[in-house]
């Protein structure tokens, strides 16, 4: 978002454009920026550079959602930005009481910026107006606090709902134990398994990895709440994490949005998987979609699987004899880490040379000459289907019996190809 807001020049108020004057975000930033430093531990535990983003953000939402109630636009997307913005500081332990002193030291300012200029005697009509939106924009960002405040109460208070979630993963949930933690138990649920992409190139220091990680987690928690209607159960790690969604709180046709929800407050790629079981069958379905979730990574794919699509791939590495003589297609490319890496893009990227070239930083006839000598050491074209068909089985069996050497080959699939 732009540093102040003069491109929506459309409103006016007895003919003055008003909506022209709206001051600089980094003018409001720097008037409350110190409310939130002085006399607080906030410095300590997050960078200053960070508490500055922070800042803009929320001034930014602010004058957002006053340029859109000037012109009449619709406000539902900087209101919920400003919640988001919200919560965000009272996570970080900032009063419901500091918040509303902020936002109103901010909104005063900006009202004494369009303002100043008036006259009394030409501008009255359009001061009285103006008078009036600021006194609906100062409601209703009240409103938006008071419901980050609560939405982030209700996540931080999770530790009951998150003991009932590792029961019922582990299979010795009872009824009355969640009664007691004050959840009900649903007769069937979604399992989703997730697992966030690391980012690279992370640049911030050691010691604020935690608080970002912690800060990450309670977005994810607050995300989730939102979408299923705080019904989710949730067991959540800095790298995967397990949802337990009641059935009759969510809608699987909406299922990719979600998790393009849920990757939007990781700030990172994602990959999800999900299966539907009764009550009794979470243990079972967690494991199976963690399963699925780990062959996506392997397989270097992003975004939303559904069990039944990866049915093939998840059968394919269960152990067995046939599995095994599958693995053993691969075999001789140990030999050949660059030919192994070059085949797992290639099938990533659904035999798409240029694709592969571009994931591999090569050129495309080097994809070419490496193809072909896979189908020479193989005697499987991993250009033709059926030579495809049996690689792309070969790769996914090789997880099961073969895994550590496929790693040890191609090297961490997140590190290598997050872009596949």
């Amino acid at each position: 978002m732009p540093d102040s807001i003069l491109s929506a020049r459309t409103a006016t108020t007895v003919g003055r454009p008003i909506l022209d004057r709206l001051p600089a975000a980094s003018t409001i930033s720097g008037k409350i920026m110190s409310l939130f430093i002085v006399g607080s531990e906030l410095p300590d535990r997050v960078p200053m550079a960070a508490l500055r983003r922070d800042v803009a953000a929320l001034v930014n939402a602010c004058l957002e959602l006053t340029a859109r109630m000037l012109t009449g636009g619709d406000t539902a997307e900087p209101l919920a930005e400003v919640r988001a913005d919200v919560m965000e500081w009272a996570r970080e332990g900032v009063t419901i009481d500091a918040m509303h002193k902020a936002v109103r030291v901010g909104t005063q300012a900006v009202f004494d910026h369009l303002t100043a200029r008036a006259r009394a005697d030409e501008d009255h009509v359009a001061l009285i107006e103006t008078a009036h939106m600021f006194v609906h924009l100062s409601r209703e960002l009240a409103i938006a606090i008071s419901q980050a405040y609560l939405r982030e109460r209700r996540v931080a208070g999770s530790d009951a709902a998150d003991a009932v979630a590792a029961a019922l993963i582990a299979g010795n949930a009872t009824p009355a134990m969640a009664r007691a933690c004050g959840v009900r138990l649903a007769e069937s649920y979604y399992v989703f398994a997730v697992g966030f992409v690391p980012r690279r190139g992370a640049d911030e220091p050691h010691q604020n990895r935690h608080t970002l990680a912690h800060r990450t987690i309670r977005r994810i928690r607050a995300e989730v709440l939102h979408h299923c209607d705080d019904n989710a159960l949730m067991q959540m790690g800095t790298d995967t994490a397990t949802l337990l969604i009641p059935q009759d709180h969510f809608d699987p046709a909406a299922a990719e949005r979600f998790v393009e929800q849920i990757a939007g407050a990781a700030q990172t790629q994602v990959r999800a998987a999900f299966v539907a079981v009764g009550a009794g069958g979470i243990p079972e379905g967690v494991q199976r979609a963690h399963a699925v979730l780990d062959i996506m990574r392997r397989l270097r794919r992003v975004g939303l699987e559904r069990f039944d699509d990866l049915s093939l791939e998840y059968q394919l590495s269960r152990p067995g004899t046939a599995g095994r003589h599958l693995a053993a297609l691969l075999d001789p490319l140990e030999e050949h880490p660059v030919l192994l890496e070059t085949l797992t893009a290639h099938l990533a990227t659904h035999s798409t040379r240029l694709r592969t070239a571009l994931v591999l930083h090569v050129h495309p006839n080097t994809v070419d000459y490496r193809l072909n000598k896979i189908a020479e050491i193989t005697g499987l074209d991993p250009t033709q289907p059926d030579g495809i068909w049996r690689l792309r089985s070969a790769l996914v069996a090789r997880m099961t019996g073969a895994g550590e050497k496929e790693l040890a080959a191609g090297g961490d699939p997140d590190q290598t190809a997050q872009a596949c």
